[in-house]
Formats: C-alpha cells, sequence, structure tokens
C-alpha cells in the first residue's frame, strides 16, 4: 500500500476549520465541502513540487482527518476515530477561536492561491 506523507500544519488548519464549521458532525466523504478541500489540498501538494497518487488527499481520507477532530471534541457523544497524531491536538488546542481559526485559514488558501499563480505563470513563461 502506498504511504502518503503526514498531514502538515496547514492542511490540518484547513481540516479543522472544515470540521469547526459542521462541528460535531463533518460533512461525509461524498460531500462538495470535502471534495473541495481535497482539491484544494492536492492543488496545494501540486505547487509544492509533491509527486500525487490517487489516494493523497483524497475525499476518503480528508473525510477520515475530520473524523479524528471528533477524539478531541467535548461536543461529540462518541470516541472519534483513535488514529492520527500529536500536531492534530496541538491545532484543536490553539485554534478553539473560531475567528483565529478562519483568519489562519484564510491566509494559507491565499497562500496557496499565489503559488499557483506563480507556478502557471512559470510554465508560461518557459
Amino acid at each position: 500500500m502506498i504511504r502518503n506523507p503526514k498531514w502538515e500544519y496547514s492542511e490540518l488548519v484547513l481540516a479543522l476549520e472544515l470540521y469547526m464549521l459542521f462541528r460535531p458532525n463533518p460533512p461525509g466523504k461524498n460531500s462538495r465541502e470535502v471534495e473541495i478541500l481535497s482539491n484544494l489540498l492536492r492543488l496545494n501538494a501540486l505547487s509544492n513540487g509533491i509527486d500525487l497518487n490517487k489516494f493523497f488527499r483524497n475525499k476518503n481520507g480528508v473525510a477520515m482527518k475530520l473524523q479524528n477532530f471528533r477524539r478531541f471534541d467535548p461536543k461529540f457523544k462518541g470516541t472519534g476515530l483513535r488514529a492520527g497524531g500529536n500536531l492534530e491536538h496541538e491545532i484543536w488546542e490553539r485554534y478553539q477561536n473560531l475567528d483565529k481559526l478562519k483568519k489562519t485559514a484564510q491566509r494559507i488558501r491565499n497562500d496557496i492561491e499565489t503559488k499557483m499563480k506563480d507556478l502557471i505563470n512559470d510554465q508560461r513563461n518557459s
């Protein structure tokens, strides 16, 4: 089985933002929201020169990552998925203020957009 790199800080911030918008019941793998986040994360990876495979931050992976946040959420009356790393907990603790989370997530989206524009311009100019 192909193992993808661990989720990075910026990816987890974007995932937490989506989780918090639907807390404690995040959208599933077939939702438009998960598909959009998956596409954004894949574009980000491409702009960073990462070779993608069909599993990299796909809809299933994004939906599962959202479920990982449930284990920290006192509003969720269950256990959530136990898998995941310490960075998820760090980000959960750091971004309980929704305004702060949204501002940070927007900066990350803006950075991805800028990187993609630069990449497209570089392609055109070469």
